[in-house]
């Protein structure tokens, strides 16, 4: 292998240590180490009680809020007293999408941490060519 070659391989994986090195690092860290609690889905952006039957469900005394909502056993009172059955449009909810976003992060993180990998042998091997061509040398 001639000299530039070996140069190439140190240069590209130099770069690439630093450039892709870091994008892994700070990903790994907002991962495991971020803020959890922004994720929170808007509060003029609320969901009905319906569009998140799939995220959790809601017990009262043993018995789902829907169940509840369709038999009118909650019961709410305003602020002049008045009681009324709660309704599906009384409820809305707000979602911490953590868990998403974390999900999206450490996809990322797989796919750098794979060409960080590639970038720190291309180093090692730009590292020994280097060595063992100056070994030659003296």
């Amino acid at each position: 292998m001639n000299n530039k070659a070996i140069k190439s391989l140190l240069l590209i994986g130099l770069i690439g240590c630093f450039t892709i090195g870091t994008s892994f690092i700070i990903n790994i860290h907002h991962a495991f180490w971020g803020p959890k609690n922004i994720w929170w889905t808007s509060p003029a952006m609320k969901l009905p009680i319906e569009k998140t039957n799939n995220y959790f469900e809601l017990f009262i005394g043993g018995k789902n809020l829907q169940k509840h909502l369709s038999e009118k056993t909650l019961i709410a009172v305003d602020e002049n007293g008045i009681k009324y059955p709660v309704v599906s449009k009384d409820i809305s909810v707000r979602l911490n999408n953590w868990y998403k976003i974390k999900s999206d992060i450490l996809t990322r993180v797989i796919f750098s941490g794979i060409a960080f990998g590639v970038a720190i042998i291309l180093l090692i091997i730009g590292l020994m060519q280097i060595i063992i061509q100056k070994k030659k040398t003296c």
